[in-house]
């Protein structure tokens, strides 16, 4: 196979691992493997003419990158002395979320394409970007649908952008308290015990009190103090239910658990994209907001344009195109048949076939 695009590390500044065009290798495949790259982008003949669309363009991610690189960096230390962040430093975040915002305004609805598809090691760096993209994603969606939270328990329609904005903030930084967590309990392989999950349940707290009050506004604080809490009140650090969860931290929360499942971690592999919107419906009235789910299920494909699936007769297909109308009914290009020998490659438009949707999927692998 011939790699279709660049493989980066997720860190600016680096050159590609791999650039596109290079014919796949086993050495390469083990090399990736071993840096903790878990899928890679192809072109092939099964794939012609099928477009995975990018949440951000390649411009907004090194922006991003970048600015928490330099923002992430003082962190510790900052903690460490019981300082907040410079004034000057939210500022640059808040550019990158108007970026990041301006990127998903002319997206589709259904944007797949969210992660970069980064290194395990660089999961906290790009959970950041990657959170705020598909947290922007469901607010757009959600805020045109029913309006913002206004005054008075009332909602708007109006200057929905700006509000995006503040989101974006938020969720950029709703991890920013781990940094002063040490990294081995934040990237534990095994359970953490008693005493360390005490301490990491302190991350959105001590992220509040990095953050200027007069800087960052209570939207944007609501995401790092309440995205670990929890629709039926089992959540951290206030256990808040329901309403009382702040409407930016509902949001996030769901993005928040997506991105987790969906991502190559330091102590779990990165689960397909059907699994992660699994997690968040099961999820639904127990852990998350039931209407924030239904506007998640409405802007996140379980089977993103590209990817492999399984379907209920056994053959395996690719992806070719998901209707922005049924998101888990795609059209699909079917490349085996039951027994899982190769065939002609031909079309299946699961909407007018849906008792072949799959029951299961399969991963893509480096």
């Amino acid at each position: 196979m011939v790699l279709g695009r660049d493989v980066v590390t997720g860190v600016h500044g680096r050159i590609p691992l791999l650039r596109a065009g290079v014919k796949m290798r086993d050495e390469y495949r083990r090399s990736l493997s071993e840096a903790g790259i878990h899928a890679v982008y192809v072109e092939d003949e099964l794939g012609a003419g099928i477009r995975v669309s990018q949440a951000l363009s390649e411009q907004t991610r090194e922006q991003a990158t970048k600015a928490l690189v330099r923002s992430f960096g003082d962190v510790p230390s900052l903690a460490a002395r019981g300082k907040a962040l410079p004034e000057k430093t939210v500022d640059e975040l808040a550019s990158v979320a108007e970026l990041i915002a301006h990127d998903l305004s002319s997206a589709d609805d259904a944007v797949l394409a969210l992660s970069d598809l980064a290194a395990a090691d660089q999961y906290t760096l790009q959970h950041s970007i990657d959170v705020c993209a598909l947290g922007v994603l469901i607010a757009r969606n959600h805020f045109q649908r029913y309006g913002h939270p206004a005054p008075l328990g009332k909602r708007s329609h109006n200057q929905i952008s700006r509000q995006l904005t503040k989101l974006g903030v938020g969720l950029l930084l709703h991890d920013i308290g781990k940094l002063s967590i040490p990294a081995s309990i934040v990237n534990k392989a095994g359970p953490l015990d008693r005493e360390e999950r005490i301490l990491m349940r302190t991350h959105p707290q001590v992220g509040i009190d990095l953050l200027p009050g007069d800087v960052v506004g209570p939207l944007a604080k609501s995401v790092v103090r309440s995205h670990h809490e929890r629709w039926d009140g089992s959540g951290y650090p206030q256990q808040l239910a329901g309403l009382n969860i702040p409407e930016f931290a509902r949001i996030a929360a769901v993005a928040d658990v997506f991105d987790a499942v969906t991502s190559q971690r330091p102590y779990a592999s990165a689960q397909p994209a059907h699994v992660g919107v699994r997690v968040i419906g099961d999820g639904s009235g127990t852990q998350f907001d039931p209407t924030i789910v239904d506007t998640f299920r409405k802007v996140v494909a379980p089977y993103p344009a590209g990817s492999e699936l399984v379907l209920a007769d056994g053959r395996r297909a690719v992806v070719a195109q998901v209707p922005a109308d049924r998101l888990d009914l795609p059209l699909v290009r079917v490349y085996t048949n039951e027994s899982g020998q190769p065939v002609n490659p031909e079309e299946l438009d699961l909407a007018i076939h849906p008792e072949l949707a799959p029951r299961g999927g399969l991963a893509p692998a480096a």
